[in-house]
This record gives structure tokens, C-alpha cells and sequence, in this order.
């Protein structure tokens, strides 16, 4: 397995301690949590460019997180909005700003395990402090589905520190243990979807690790083994997505007890399209469409769908919301931006190995799965999606070419 050299400006103990209340404000919401959102979004752009030395060279080598935000900028004063727009823009550069400062302030396994104290703090309290919603629990989340999601994230950061070698028995201990009660919380959360992806999760923890936690040092007929089997994956998903009633999806469907229509997500995405036909080169901008009051559309959305005029609502799928919001344009940029990011993963598996690049690479293919049916994909301050682009960057911070053994 290969290693990376020392970090040039490591983060002191109060900035771990930051970077530990950022993931927690990210991961969930709270009232008032713009009071610690915002002023440690602040000190890290401060922080960014105070180690310029280390963060710009970064920022230019991964330019490909530029793109998408570049284009926000550019078109927003085409916006429906322009004013929110432009603030979007913003927010997604300083997302990106953070997830390059804190490759500059830890290695991977810190990275990996401030995840685990920030998730697992909030599963903690979601065992403690937390509602019912039909005979489900809902923890100190909004509903059960989103306890149920959540908690994949703790689920995998805990299985990865569990099983990493690396890690002090006594932190292995903890994390087996927190990976127990993410389960726990998946299974009381009552989400069929949280279940199938938990069981998704492990296996490719263990399938990953097998064929490549051992970096370069793997032996070759276990990658040949893995290469091929990503392959033939490959080949078998374009069929098992596909919507005729005999797919290996809409079988899994039926067992699940889940419509065909993926709980009505299929009748958005045709709304979706609708819109995008009307602004289809640049979109309407962040928060152009979603605005109950101004959009007779949207109100016949709610309608149907049964919301009320303060909840917050999208389309359930990233593309078509990146769409709607950012035209093709903006869609064909977001593809070549994740593109580049998992492509990066695995190479950074199989030269590297260990378990925090099978987080990353595993983290990357979850939420690529779940960006069919939920809409955070390039949304400011996601932890699951910040997290993505920070393995990605690791290969500008420590290239491939020159890592030693």
C-alpha cells in the first residue's frame, strides 16, 4: 500500500474542532444553525487563502470543480432571480474553497475519521432525542427516509474505520460500535431504500478492499478479477434501470412494496423536462423555478403532490434539477465535474489502497446512485457530495505518478 508525504500546514487541534462542527451543521439542520454555518464558513475563507501557497496551486490543478459555479456566475444575471442566483455561485465556490483547504489540513484518515465524530455525533442524538412518524423513528431529522439516508453516511464512515488495519484497536472498538447503531436507526427509520443501500454499502466496502485495498501491491488476478466484474456491472446496469416490467428493477421494486413511478418521481421528471424546454440553454438560475407564490406550475406541482406553500420541494432527481436551474450547459458541465471526481477515486484505489479511498470510492458510487432520486448533487454545503470532491482532490494534492512506497 502506498503512502503520502507530511502535510505542509497541518490543522491545529481547534481546527479539527472546527472541521468537526462544519460536518455537523452540513449533515443536518437545526434552528439557528446559520449562527455556526456562516462565521466558520468565513474563518475557512479566510483560511484558504492564508495558506494560498498550499491552496491555490490546488484550486488551478482541479479545475474542473470550477466549471459548474463559473457558469452560475456568468449566467446569473439572466437568472429568474438574479440576486439568489448569484449567491448560489458563491456557495458552491466557497464548498469547493473548504473541501481544497481541508486536503491542505488533514490526510484521508483524519478526514475520514472527523466524518465519523460528526455523523456519530448526530447519531447519538438521534437515539436520544427523536419523534415517531407512523411507527418510525425520525431522530432529530425532519422524517424517517431522511434518519434512514443519513445514517448511510455514518454507516459507512463506521464500517471504514472498523475495519481499516491502521486504526488503534480502542478507535476500531468505537466504530464498530457506532456502525451498530447506524443499523439500528436505518432499521427503525422503517426506509425499505436506506436498508437496500446499507447491505450496498457493505458489500462494496468488502468487494473494494478484496480487489484493491492493497493499492499497487494487490495481486494482479485479484484486480484482473475486480476489473472484470466492474465490467460486466457495467453492462448488466443500462438493463436492470431499464423500465419494462420484467427489469431486474422493477422486480426489486414490487418487492419493496414501491410503485413503478418511484413514488410519483417519474410524473416530476416529466414535469422537468417540461421545464427545462423552456429555458433549455442556461435554466432559470438557483431558485428560479421553485417559488410558490410567482409560479402557477409550481402550485399545481404542490398540489398534486400534496405540499403545503413552506415546504421546501424539488424534482427527486440531480440531473433534471441541475437542468431546470443551470440549462444543458450546466448539465454537461456537472457530468464532466463527477466524471472526473470518480474516475479519480479509483484510480487512487488501485495505486494507493486502504480503506479511506474505499470510503471515497465508495461514498462516490452511493451518492451517484442516489442523485437519480434526490437533488443535492452540486447544492452548497452537502456533506456527502463535499465529500466526493475531497477525495478527488487528493490526487492534485499528492499526484499518482510520484507517490512512494
Amino acid at each position: 500500500m502506498t503512502t503520502m508525504k507530511g502535510l505542509t500546514v497541518p490543522a491545529r487541534p481547534i481546527e479539527k474542532l472546527m472541521t468537526v462542527m462544519w460536518f455537523v451543521v452540513t449533515f443536518t439542520v437545526f434552528p439557528n444553525d446559520e449562527l455556526i454555518l456562516y462565521p466558520l464558513a468565513i474563518y475557512f475563507f479566510y483560511a484558504f487563502f492564508r495558506h494560498g501557497r498550499d491552496t491555490l496551486p490546488i484550486l488551478l490543478r482541479c479545475w474542473p470543480l470550477l466549471l459548474l459555479p463559473v457558469w452560475a456566475v456568468l449566467t446569473s444575471p439572466f437568472a429568474v432571480v438574479p440576486t439568489v442566483a448569484l449567491r448560489s455561485a458563491i456557495q458552491m465556490l466557497l464548498t469547493f474553497q473548504v473541501c481544497i483547504l481541508l486536503v491542505v489540513w488533514m490526510r484521508p484518515r483524519e478526514i475520514l475519521l472527523t466524518v465519523l465524530a460528526a455523523t456519530g455525533i448526530c447519531g447519538v442524538l438521534s437515539l436520544f432525542i427523536t419523534s415517531y412518524h407512523d411507527g418510525a423513528r425520525t431522530g432529530i431529522f425532519a422524517h424517517k427516509n431522511m434518519l434512514g439516508a443519513k445514517m448511510l453516511l455514518l454507516w459507512l464512515s463506521a464500517l471504514c474505520v472498523a475495519f481499516d488495519p491502521w486504526m488503534r484497536l480502542w478507535v476500531r472498538s468505537v466504530a464498530l460500535s457506532l456502525a451498530l447503531l447506524a443499523f439500528f436507526l436505518i432499521l427503525a427509520s422503517h426506509s425499505a431504500t436506506a436498508l437496500v443501500l446499507a447491505v450496498l454499502i457493505a458489500t462494496m466496502i468488502i468487494g473494494f478492499y478484496f480487489f484493491a485495498g492493497r493499492g499497487a501491491q494487490t495481486p494482479v488476478d485479484r484486480a484482473a478479477i475486480g476489473l472484470i466484474i466492474l465490467g460486466v456491472l457495467g453492462i448488466a446496469i443500462p438493463f436492470a434501470l431499464s423500465a419494462t416490467a420484467e427489469s431486474p428493477i422493477s422486480i426489486l421494486l414490487q418487492k419493496l412494496g414501491k410503485s413503478s413511478t418511484l413514488t410519483g418521481r417519474t410524473e416530476l421528471w416529466d414535469y422537468a423536462k417540461d421545464v427545462i424546454r423552456q429555458r433549455p440553454v442556461i435554466g432559470h438560475g438557483s431558485g428560479g423555478f421553485w417559488r410558490y407564490e410567482e409560479n402557477d406550475l409550481v402550485r399545481q406541482i404542490f398540489a398534486e403532490f400534496h405540499k403545503s406553500p413552506n415546504q421546501v420541494f424539488s424534482f427527486h432527481n440531480s440531473f433534471y434539477e441541475v437542468a431546470v436551474h443551470f440549462g444543458w450547459i450546466g448539465l454537461g458541465l456537472t457530468t464532466l465535474t463527477l466524471g472526473w471526481a470518480l474516475l479519480r477515486h479509483f484510480l487512487q484505489l488501485l495505486r494507493r489502497g486502504g480503506m479511506p479511498f474505499v470510503f471515497f470510492s465508495t461514498i462516490g458510487i452511493i451518492e451517484l446512485i442516489r442523485a437519480f432520486v434526490e437533488s443535492e448533487l452540486m447544492r452548497p454545503f452537502v456533506l456527502a457530495h463535499m465529500l466526493i470532491w475531497i477525495g478527488a482532490i487528493y490526487v492534485s494534492k499528492h499526484p499518482l505518478a510520484v507517490s512512494k512506497r
